[in-house]
């Protein structure tokens, strides 16, 4: 089995509330293709803090952080690690 792609959404009332809610249904909304290829998991902060201008919401993908993440460019970003 490949390794899955961990892709960490920040469900923070911040994050949330700065569009992270969309991002909740991420896994329903990726291509078929990259479905089975990706794990989808919450988390409470991903560094909205560690930002002097931060700019929510955020996501991690394999470790990388993303801000103003949304679902086209998260699923650009996986497209792109899977290359």
């Amino acid at each position: 089995m490949d390794k899955k792609i961990i892709v960490k959404i920040c469900v923070g009332t911040y994050c949330y509330v700065m569009g992270g809610y969309e991002l909740k249904d991420l896994k329903s909304k990726l291509p078929s293709h990259l479905v089975d290829k990706v794990k989808v998991e919450a988390s409470v902060c991903l560094g909205c803090d560690k930002s002097a201008k931060p700019i929510p919401p955020y996501a991690e993908i394999d470790g990388e952080l993303m801000e103003a993440a949304s679902i086209e460019k998260i699923t650009k970003k996986i497209e792109s690690l899977i290359r």
